[in-house]
């Protein structure tokens, strides 16, 4: 379900885009926003691939039509041409997200890729000049070879169109040939921001000989798996080429890998280096001469990922492993690196138990990393922090410049003046909007726990917490400097 905080989150983005192209319509603002989103493209080649005859008219000096057709991006850098039509739509309120987009946009686009695949030169008395030059572009492509097309729907409505326009849509775009449809929608667009600049984790791991086992449950699957300690920090490793050979040996380069952070980004906490009695521990245990026995002592590790594979019934199989992500078991793999680097030889004896889930289901992935984390203390800020609402705060404070840390000191190599922490905004938003400052102040621990869903609810937005946040601050820097409330009024 689309949200009212879903729809301000977007509308943050758009506003933000608005006033770094100095665009004054919301509905423009969205072309920018969504063509930098979903292709990454920068200010001129979004300029250049608007064809939508109001933005033309108001910011350029074109007449004619688009026909429903408000964008053309054509990707020539790819093996395959793919060519990228985009049809938007954007609601400036909430409730008008809930309405389906107008049918009659359907007919339009028949009618203009009808035009465009009979390749009808007599378009150009209609439609406006950018828009047909793209067409120009796009027959030279056929003379060569036969492109890729893909046709977004765009839009922040929670729905595209009913049910039965939606049919026929699709049975329209069937009959031409080598073209899909992609409906980005408001859930879409939301789940395209909370993920956006985060690295698709890719690896490929040895299973050690036939020690795995495979189930299957609905949209669940698992494998339990043994794999060697050193391996399984190969794979999270900040260099491509590491992660894919399960073959790799150098210990000398793998002393100086890197972890990639955003293997961890679904985890619940951030590394607590060896400050941590249990951390210290297991870092000792690594360098021992008793490490073989570091499989019975630790719990193991957690993965998730969209989707993993490997052969049947062959010894030591290599498992192939799509976006995975570490929900648990951060603290042993960074303790583990820290190890590798004083001495690879004893960490490539220790073996791990490691469990590994497929699934999309995003709730279910983030209550994986919640039950599954034991092994040091979790504090509920810390469980809280991959909420999805804690995850579009941070997205909602960024697009107004500011950090807002779900974890502790989860942006500690910025400013603190632009750092905004999600505990003491708890306090602020407690104390203020729910006028209970004295629980604020002296029970925070209430804060992700009991009161949570009362302060971190769909209608917090970003721009009123801040309110909150800053008063907050101000009475503390009174406080501080022994100002009393009183002595100022």
């Amino acid at each position: 379900m689309v949200t009212i905080g879903d729809y301000a989150l977007i509308s943050s983005y758009v506003k933000k885009y608005g006033e770094d192209y100095s665009i004054n319509e919301e509905s423009i603002a969205f072309y920018f926003f969504i063509l930098d989103l979903v292709l990454n493209l920068s200010d001129d080649d979004a300029r250049d691939a608007i064809t939508d005859t109001f933005y033309l008219a108001k910011y350029g000096v074109s007449t004619g039509h688009d026909r429903g057709i408000d964008a053309i991006y054509i990707d020539d850098e790819s093996d395959k041409t793919t060519i990228h039509f985009f049809n938007f739509k954007y609601a400036t309120t909430y409730e008008r997200t809930k309405s389906f987009l107008e049918s009659n946009e359907i007919d339009k686009i028949e009618g203009i890729l009808n035009r465009l695949m009979l390749r009808e030169l007599s378009a150009k008395k209609e439609l406006n000049p950018i828009l047909y030059s793209k067409f120009e572009e796009i027959w030279e492509i056929f003379n060569n070879e036969n492109p890729i097309f893909i046709f977004h729907i765009v839009s922040n409505y929670q729905n595209s169109f009913e049910k039965s326009e939606k049919a026929r849509f699709e049975l329209i775009i069937k009959k031409f040939s080598n073209f899909e449809i992609d409906f980005i929608l408001a859930d879409q667009i939301i789940d395209l921001i909370t993920k956006r600049n985060r690295k698709k984790i890719n690896a490929r791991i040895k299973a050690i000989d036939k020690n795995l086992f495979d189930k299957t449950d609905g949209d669940i699957r698992a494998l339990i798996v043994n794999f060697e300690a050193i391996h399984i920090l190969r794979i999270i490793a900040e260099n491509d080429e590491m992660r894919n050979d399960p073959n790799f040996s150098d210990y000398d380069e793998l002393k100086k890998i890197n972890i990639i952070e955003d293997a961890f980004e679904d985890n619940v906490r951030l590394y607590l280096k060896k400050r941590s009695r249990i951390n210290l521990n297991i870092f000792d245990t690594a360098i021992s001469d008793e490490n073989y026995k570091f499989f019975y002592y630790n719990n193991g590790i957690t993965l998730t990922c969209d989707h993993f594979s490997f052969p049947n019934n062959l010894r030591a199989p290599i498992v192939e492993i799509e976006n995975l992500q570490v929900v648990n078991g951060g603290q042993t793999l960074h303790a583990l690196l820290d190890a590798l680097r004083i001495d690879p030889q004893r960490i490539s004896k220790i073996n791990i138990l490691c469990r590994l889930y497929e699934t999309k289901d995003k709730e279910l992935s983030s209550k994986i990393a919640e039950f599954t984390n034991s092994q040091n203390p979790v504090n509920s800020r810390d469980i809280h922090s991959i909420d999805s609402l804690q995850i579009k705060l941070e997205k909602e404070f960024l697009s107004i410049g500011l950090y807002y840390e779900r974890k502790k000191n989860q942006f500690g190599d910025k400013p603190k003046n632009i750092r905004i922490d999600a505990e003491k905004m708890g306090q602020a938003v407690f104390a203020f909007f729910e006028e209970n400052p004295a629980e604020a102040k002296n029970e925070k621990r209430k804060i992700f726990a009991s009161s949570y869903e009362k302060i971190f609810n769909e209608n917090l937005r970003a721009a009123n917490a801040l309110i909150a946040y800053r008063l907050y601050e101000f009475i503390e820097d009174l406080e501080k400097n022994n100002y009393g409330l009183l002595e100022i009024v």
